[in-house]
């Protein structure tokens, strides 16, 4: 009820132009239907004068009146709001009447008049004078409206050209108007290019509609925030609408994004206030928000609420007006700056969501004591004694600190649970926003807390927006501001040394309740002694909840200010400023007594850091059109300045007084150290866009940095680009229900220049190294040679289609990028003085891949629509070519291989790959590295689908991985500690109880003969002879073996990440418009949300794969992953 233009069905809110598009021959059940209505046409007066109605209201709106005809019967009204004041109050008393007495008694004393067609009545008004009336009567023009099938539109607006006369189309696409003499007048439907004829009285008029291509063609955001239409582009964008985000909203907008555009990569993080990893294409896209590249925000910076739409510019093409932050594509962020309507309007959005399980969780065993070798011990290891059947050991007691002689008995086995806080996640908006004639305002606040899953982890969030708009004449002016403050009290625990999961689970046991040590201090020593059986490894879980801290505090500050002028109507001025602060506080500290913390005597540290960039924009737009050529164009510049001061002070020593939190209790002098980091870059760019009768679209850009990371004479390089696209479909006669085809093409050339002070030879100094005296060092990397920016050239081709009256859409996408002219520091010989020499690698490395994107609208009717969208992304990684000096010397890295490879050192085996045991029974390890799989997914793919009916609405999204590898530290480390529940079987109760040993590790044994190798792993001689493994062996030994340390991958654990997850979950009903208004709001839904409520995974099992291993494959005892379901409220007033 918000278009004033379109013409919208009551109770749905759908344009008569949604209900046309039942009509066509789509489907064979569209057949059916489209018959069953020509026939229901015969019952026209029928049903329309035998139905009866009772209505009984005082006050009432006429959009409710409305709505309860229609619930109350068959009838679906179509109207103009132009023409309709739906707010206006009446009152209707009428008892079995028919449907012409009660609209008569609703639109008494107004212009409306209706039109009953079978059960569709259409609305409207005659607002010319009778003067006028009597004028036209003798210049009556009727005709017929259909589209280029023939079909009947329904609906049209046909009108008098430079005047309010108009009149509807019928069920059948006609309509009659009286016209003065010699008048034309103009046809037009939401979809379809407005047509404009010679009004010819007495004739009777057919006129087609053709389909807008540009009015169905969606607008997307592109580099420098300037909009364009998707057509018109040569290479792939997707855009998410901000309102697909502000439902089950959670801690950031990642997982809501997740699994919704296709080659963006999000890889959810299980740890509390850890933000997700962002890869589109394989590489970290730019954050742009409102055409700024702010250097500090990320996606959890930005509010769901305050995001009008997201826009995901895909390749180094799309951004190539950016620079080298542009080169691995952008994540376009519009953010809301007014209201569609005019007046004062407040919104509320409110989403909580509890902790409701877990879908993935480490389960160990609760049968054995701590120890080895089935005795009762405290080395770490779980391979003690049997618990549960009568045996005692000394023990410790938490309440008398004695060690005592206690039963042991299996008191502790939910120990991890126990400890386990319940979580849960709010995230709280209000915005108001106004809207006036010369322009808009809109303020909003958004509170997150985040109660973690550890002790003693609280997160708050507050941002808080301010933005407008303002247009007077040919100025416009846009500005806006935002302020962030992000506090946790403890980010500690996670990882795999001193993690919660390291202290409880891989080296904690069933023999003691956690709960019994939930008074971490000893009596009588306080900030001293913590309360525990350990005092080298392991800290007591509460000890390091809330004595071993790891607090931040981070206050972001942004603001922008856009000024244009239209010089004349094809030429257009702009001014661009954006500057945003990031001020972070960081607190460390750790009680005396703490094993694994920054110093066992006591510690405490801070550091205070602020990042600050600028960004300015001077641009200069021109668009001109002469019959079907367009020229589009811009020339600018840029200036980018970068700051980052950053000053840390930590005590040396322990602390001079227990529990004193101070510099000051320093017990050595303090140790200080500061750095301050300084970059600018100036630019110049233009762009020029040509475009024939919107068909035939070329762009080519061009941009010149000069970076002040790089020598004076080097300083200076340039990137192109030319991206082109042709809409096929305005070319060749496609099928019937073949809308639009368009192919597409792009080709640029990046740059990245050096990091920050990379290209400086300097000292380095350290104070206080021996007896007070400070040392400097000479640097050990030769800089100063002639080293060119880092280079990639992409080029990407796609295609884009329309099918079924555009109901249904796909996207294609190849690109393919070579990077080179890395930047490293090489080896070199020590007769230089130096060790490294900065240098360009001579190895040059593709990323390739392909992309899809399917979608539509497969079923709309009147009540009830399925909405679709699915992507699938897959990248490859491979080299090119290799550099002979300092590329890897691994016989699997060369041309045409995978740069992205992950290698370990496998287990000996035979040629049938059995497992080659030695004399003792023991696994052996090869003592060469072997490639065993590679990191990257091969596929990357989510679908997420719409259900409407009525008022309710389901939404849910199911999105996964399919590939990749990394090596599980959890899985490892669970057998190899003797915690995993895989542990607890016969072989172990046979060793532990009985003391017979009786495990045979699977695999063969060498009876005769030898191996020998190259260093590559390539076999010189093998005279070996095998037999099948017969050697009876500890199972302890035998496992702790063939499950290796922490930093030995074994080859059973290194696994495939291949999962999929129910992701996101809404199910939403729309407030009664009746209802709303009783209640003073103009809308309002409620909500049932969920996220992360389902996890399936191929090989996985006690870690999630989404969060999976770093970037160098490792996985480190990732915290559980939690399943949260909640309640979403929205209401507008």
């Amino acid at each position: 009820m918000k278009n004033n233009r379109n013409f919208q069905k009551l109770g749905i809110g759908r344009s008569l132009y949604a209900f046309t598009k039942k009509i066509p021959l789509v489907m064979k059940m569209f057949i059916f239907c489209l018959f069953c209505s020509i026939g229901m046409l015969q019952a026209v007066e029928s049903y329309a004068q035998n139905a009866r109605l009772s209505l009984n209201v005082e006050e009432e709106t006429v959009a409710n009146i409305l709505q309860q005809i229609e619930n109350a019967s068959d009838f679906d009204f179509f109207y103009n709001n132009s023409h309709v004041d739906l707010g206006r109050r009446v009152s209707v008393s009428a008892h079995n009447s028919d449907i012409f007495t009660i609209l008569n008694e609703v639109f008494e004393g107004t212009e409306v008049h209706y039109t009953v067609l079978d059960k569709k009545i259409i609305l409207s008004t005659e607002i010319e004078t009778s003067i006028q009336r009597t004028q036209q009567q003798n210049n009556t023009v009727k005709g017929k409206v259909i589209d280029i099938k023939g079909e009947p539109i329904i609906g049209a607006t046909v009108k008098e050209t430079g005047t309010n006369n108009g009149a509807i189309t019928d069920i059948n696409g006609l309509f009659s108007i009286g016209v003065k003499a010699n008048a034309s007048i103009e046809v037009s439907f939401v979809g379809y290019k407005t047509e404009t004829i010679k009004a010819i009285p007495g004739k009777t008029l057919t006129i087609t509609l053709k389909e807008d291509n540009e009015m169905l063609d969606e607008v997307v955001v592109t580099a420098l925030g300037i909009k364009r239409e998707e057509k018109a582009l040569g290479y792939a964008v997707q855009k998410v609408n901000g309102d697909k985000l502000t439902t089950t909203k959670g801690v950031d907008i990642a997982s809501s994004l997740t699994g919704k555009i296709a080659g963006l990569n999000i890889q959810n993080s299980t740890e509390f206030n850890e933000n997700a990893k962002i890869l589109l294409r394989g590489e970290t896209p730019i954050v742009i928000v409102d055409g700024i590249p702010y250097d500090n925000i990320g996606l959890d910076d930005i509010a769901p609420d305050d995001i009008e739409s997201i826009d995901v510019l895909k390749g180094a093409t799309a951004s190539a007006l950016y620079g080298s932050r542009g080169a691995s594509g952008a994540i376009m962020i519009t953010t809301k700056r007014g209201a569609e309507e005019e007046g004062l309007n407040v919104s509320v959005n409110s989403n909580t969501m509890f902790f409701s399980g877990y879908l993935a969780f480490p389960e160990t065993q609760s049968s054995y004591s701590r120890g080895q070798s089935g005795v009762y011990g405290e080395s770490g290891y779980i391979w003690g004694d049997k618990l549960d059947i009568g045996r005692t050991a000394i023990h410790y007691n938490p309440y008398t600190y004695e060690w005592e002689e206690q039963e042991l008995t299996s008191k502790g086995k939910n120990n991890y649970k126990n400890f386990l806080q319940f979580s849960f996640v709010t995230n709280n908006n209000v915005s108001v926003t106004q809207k006036g004639k010369y322009g808009s305002f809109r303020a909003s606040m958004t509170h997150i807390y985040n109660r973690g899953q550890y002790p003693n982890q609280d997160m708050n969030k507050a941002i808080f927006t301010v933005g407008g708009e303002m247009e007077w004449k040919k100025f416009k002016l846009e500005a806006s501001a935002s302020y962030n403050k992000h506090k946790s009290t403890n980010n500690n625990g996670s990882g795999y040394s001193g993690s919660y999961i390291y202290d409880l689970v891989i080296w904690g046991s069933a023999d003691y309740d956690i709960r019994d040590f939930r008074d971490y201090w000893i009596k009588g020593q306080e900030n001293s002694q913590q309360n525990w059986y350990d005092n080298l490894w392991y800290d007591n879980p509460w000890f390091k909840a809330y004595e071993i801290i790891d607090a931040s505090d981070t206050d972001l500050m942004t603001s922008s200010v856009t000024g244009s002028y239209e010089i004349t109507p094809w030429l257009k001025a702009m001014i661009r400023g954006g500057l945003d602060v990031s001020t972070t506080r960081n607190e460390w500290r750790n009680a005396i007594s703490a094993n694994y913390a920054w110093d066992k005597n006591g510690f405490y540290g801070l550091s205070r850091s602020t990042s600050l960039s600028l960004n300015t924009d001077a641009i200069l737009m021109a668009n001109k059109t002469w019959g079907k050529f367009t020229i589009d164009g811009l020339f600018g510049g840029n200036i980018y300045y970068y700051r980052y001061d950053q000053m840390q002070s930590t005590t040396q020593g322990g602390l001079s007084i227990p529990g004193y939190y101070s510099l000051k209790a320093s017990v050595d002098p303090i140790d200080a150290t500061s750095a301050l980091q300084q970059k600018r870059v100036n630019s110049l760019y233009g762009k020029l866009s040509l475009s024939w009768d919107s068909t035939y679209f070329l762009d080519v850009t061009g941009r010149n940095d000069w970076s002040s990371t790089l020598r004076s004479d080097e300083r200076s390089y340039f990137y192109p680009s030319v991206s082109g696209s042709v809409v096929l479909s305005e070319i060749i006669n496609l099928p019937s229900w073949w809308d639009f085809l368009k192919v597409r093409g792009s080709w640029t050339v990046t740059k990245s220049d050096a990091s920050i002070y990379a290209n400086n030879n300097v000292y380095s100094v350290s104070t206080n190294v021996w007896s007070g005296m400070t040392s400097a060092s000479y640097p050990s990397t030769l800089i100063g040679g002639r080293v060119r920016p880092q280079k990639a050239e992409v080029w990407e081709v796609g295609l884009a289609t329309n099918f079924f009256k555009n109901r249904l859409y796909a996207d294609f996408a190849y690109y393919r990028k070579a990077e080179s002219d890395f930047i490293i520091s090489g080896g070199v010989s020590s007769m230089t003085g130096y060790q490294n020499i900065q240098t360009n690698f001579k190895e040059t490395r593709l990323r390739s891949g392909f992309e899809i994107t399917l979608g539509g609208t497969p079923i709309k009717t009147r009540d009830f629509q399925w909405d679709i969208l699915t992507n699938w992304a897959h990248d490859q990684y491979t080299y090119q070519t290799i550099d002979p000096e300092y590329s890897t010397k691994k016989p699997w890295v060369k041309k045409g291989a995978t740069w992205d490879w992950f290698a370990i050192n496998d287990w000996e085996r035979d040629p049938e790959g059995n497992i080659v045991h030695n004399s003792d029974g023991l696994p052996t390890k090869q003592n060469f590295t072997t490639k065993v799989g590679k990191l990257t997914p091969d596929l990357v793919w989510g679908i997420t689908n719409t259900l409407k009916y009525k008022d309710w609405s389901l939404s849910f999204t199911i999105d996964g991985r399919v590939g990749g590898m990394s090596f599980s530290r959890t899985h490892q480390m669970l057998m190899n500690g003797g915690a995993g529940i895989d542990t607890d079987n016969k072989y172990r109760y046979e060793e532990v109880v009985n003391g017979n040993k009786t495990f045979i590790g699977p695999g063969v044994k060498v009876v005769e003969g030898y191996v020998t190798y190259d260093p590559d792993g390539n076999i010189i001689e093998d005279t070996r002879k095998f037999a099948p493994n017969d050697i009876v062996i500890s199972y302890e030994n035998y496992i702790r073996r063939y499950h290796d340390g922490a930093s030995a991958p074994s080859r059973q654990n290194v696994l495939d990440e291949t999962f999929f997850k129910l992701r996101n979950l809404s199910l939403t009903y729309n407030l009664p418009q009746s209802l709303c208004s009783t209640l003073k709001m103009k809308q309002a839904s409620v909500s049932l949300t969920g996220q992360n409520l389902f996890l399936w995974a191929k090989e996985y099992k006690y870690a999630d794969p989404d969060k999976g291993g770093d970037s160098s494959g490792y996985e480190s005892l990732n915290s559980p992953s939690q399943r949260y379901i909640g309640i979403n409220i929205k209401a507008t007033f």
